[in-house]
């Protein structure tokens, strides 16, 4: 990423010791895990045990977590400015889903232990899911344009070829095609996106677009502005929805999911399920909340009315599938819908200057947002890691019935099983509750003439309540064949005790974080102090030329 900093910008990086250096040191975490991805890559031609390659991988995520620790709170350049601005950051918003990613790619290492213990292609497997964290973690801390989309082609490069390993048969081909042919196409909508943006600001900076916007759009001499958006910005902020919403699988976006997740193995299905949508909706709130200053009514509507879409379709489909991975596709096609009612509540509060961006801290809808994507990301790869432990060599949990009377085989992964599904419900006092709690209060409390409630926003949260009772059909419907019915079979699990623990480190976060929700809560508010909002009096001149350009 340095690298691509300094042949865009030389002169900048070396007149501006400071900032390479921040930028050397927010990029820490991640050049550990980008070393130690080569480690595995290179270590592969060697002829070296299959069985070492998965404790190198949890020993390399440890390090990039005791190097993220030993970080400063926040990575600041002082001489950050309009012609020497940072392209990454370490922020509250970076620090907290960088642990997240670290905790995601911990989980997932351990559910493929059993598996790859005697596969020949181990050390290449976790060399890309060690670089598909990597990438997680610089989506959470990009501070560019061009290192966003990097980052994101960093989680997506990978993801193809885990998921042709995952299973070596013609469905699991298919798939990883399928995948890869959409993936390319929302890639490029974005780019396109992303280049209208640069065209209307002349840079891919966040914090210098931000500063163009807002002294084209902002109040002038505390009044209103009277300047409508550009409409090419407008279509800039269609497209990077468009391009954003293939990963989060939002509707009309979402057609890729289904096929994939039953065509891949439950493994890659989990991985697909979390990491794409971690990286989405960051980057949707990097670049279209945070950055694009004077477009908030527009964001409000295209994100209002993608949730509506998103969470019915998603909702209303998953109560017609059988096989198992195929519900919770749609069932994350429904939780993205979700996460989008707070991105819509979020502009809505931007828009009104409830917050005046995030100088003072992150709008309401968008807490509850990354609240209800960081419970999302436990809870499915809890679920996902039961299926893992249950699946045996060339036989995976396909259908819904395979879970029947798994209460009185396995009692314990029985009760692991019904607390994560109570959660994708939103049963209290599990944290998917407080996730829609929060979401859904934050659509009653948009105003439309700053008294009265907004009928639209009051329909999204009606419609969200009515979606939460729909997914509670078909979730309760997998707990009742569990505790209902005697087995069909005595299966014989061989996802190994990693997969296991798997399932009990994530049922145990998934309860603390319902009781305990309020310290996480906390934690969001405290994202304040970001580089889009605290560098904007200092590059207000420089901004001012370039906007009148």
């Amino acid at each position: 990423m340095l690298a691509v900093a300094f042949v865009m910008q030389p002169h900048n990086l070396l007149n501006s010791r400071p900032i390479v250096l921040d930028t050397l040191t927010a990029l820490s975490p991640a050049s550990v895990l980008l070393a130690a991805a080569l480690v595995c890559f290179l270590g592969g031609t060697f002829p070296v045990r299959r069985v070492v390659w998965g404790p190198v991988c949890l020993f390399s995520l440890a390090a990039a977590a005791i190097t993220l620790c030993s970080l400063p709170q926040t990575i600041h350049a002082s001489v950050s400015t309009a012609e020497h601005p940072q392209i990454v950051v370490f922020d509250a918003l970076s620090r907290i889903f960088q642990f997240v990613s670290l905790i995601v790619g911990t989980l997932f290492a351990g559910m493929a232990f059993r598996q790859q213990a005697e596969d020949e292609a181990a050390p290449e497997f976790y060399g890309l899911l060690l670089s598909l964290i990597a990438g997680l973690l610089i989506v959470a801390s990009a501070n560019d344009l061009i290192v966003l989309f990097l980052g994101l082609e960093l989680i997506s490069i990978p993801t193809y070829v885990l998921i042709y390993l995952g299973r070596r048969d013609v469905k699991c081909q298919e798939a990883a095609v399928k995948y890869f042919l959409l993936s390319v196409l929302s890639a490029a909508v974005l780019l396109y996106g992303l280049s209208f943006l640069y065209g209307i600001t002349g840079s891919t900076n966040l914090t210098t677009i931000r500063a163009v916007l807002e002294a084209a759009y902002g109040p002038v001499n505390g009044l209103p502005s009277s300047v409508s958006p550009s409409k090419l910005g407008i279509v800039a902020l269609v497209l990077i929805f468009a391009g954003l919403g293939f990963k989060l699988a939002a509707v009309p976006f979402h057609f890729y999911a289904p096929d994939v997740y039953q065509g891949t193995n439950s493994w890659n299905a989990g991985l697909l399920a979390v990491a794409p949508k971690v990286a989405g909706l960051i980057a949707l709130v990097r670049v279209a909340s945070f950055g694009m200053y004077g477009y908030e009514g527009v964001g409000q509507t295209v994100a209002l009315i993608l949730a509506l879409v998103t969470m019915t379709a998603g909702n209303v489909l998953a109560l017609l599938q059988t096989n198992v991975r195929r519900m919770l596709a749609y069932s994350g096609v429904a939780h993205a819908g979700y996460m989008l009612v707070g991105i819509a509540v979020g502009f809505w509060e931007s828009s009104v200057g409830f917050s005046q961006g995030a100088a003072h801290g992150l709008p309401g809808g968008i807490q509850a947002a990354l609240f209800y994507v960081i419970a999302y990301s436990i809870v499915s790869a809890g679920m996902f890691a039961v299926l893992v432990f249950l699946a045996r060599p060339g036989k995976e949990i396909e259908h819904i019935e395979d879970l029947t009377g798994l209460w009185k085989s396995h009692p314990w992964l029985a009760i692991a099983t019904t607390i994560f599904l109570f959660s994708l419900a939103g049963l209290p006092p599990l944290p998917g509750f407080w996730g829609k709690l929060a979401l859904f209060s934050g659509a009653l409390g948009v105003r439309g003439d700053l008294v009265y409630p907004n009928p639209s926003f009051v329909l999204l949260a009606v419609v969200g309540m009515l979606n939460a009772a729909i997914a509670g059909v078909y979730y309760l419907r997998i707990v009742a064949l569990m505790f209902l019915h005697d087995p069909l079979s005595v299966p014989q699990p061989r996802g190994g005790r990693p997969a296991l623990a798997a399932v009990a480190l994530c049922t145990v976060l998934t309860v603390v974080l319902g009781l305990q929700s309020r310290p996480l809560f906390g934690l969001l508010r405290e994202v304040g102090e970001l580089p889009v909002a605290t560098q904007l009096a200092e590059m207000e001149p420089e901004a001012s030329a370039l906007a009148a350009k």
